[in-house]
């Protein structure tokens, strides 16, 4: 117990933080995602072709955009991860 709590206390504050920002980011995405899915399972109604192409380019750019910044979250956590981690060694 009493080396968890000195391993904790070199973990810098500011990396804490950092890392608590991107996993605040990735729950934000949590809502629209939601949207898509509905728009993608929903396939017990039968299907308006109208609707579909209204709502096909609308979904396409929120997944556009989804991947974009999901995939830059993902790095930005990883090299905190290895930031924390090689501090950790030192």
């Amino acid at each position: 117990m009493k080396n968890s709590i000195i391993c904790i206390k070199t973990v810098p504050y500011q990396e804490i933080l950092n890392l608590r920002d991107s996993l605040e980011r990735l729950e934000s995405w949590k809502e629209p995602l939601e949207v898509l899915e509905k728009y993608f399972t929903n396939s017990t109604t039968p299907i308006n072709k109208k609707q579909v192409v209204k709502q096909y380019y609308a979904s396409a750019k929120l997944f556009e955009t989804f991947h974009k910044d999901y995939a830059l979250l993902i790095n930005e956590s990883q090299k905190q991860l290895a930031s924390i981690t090689q501090n950790q060694k030192i």
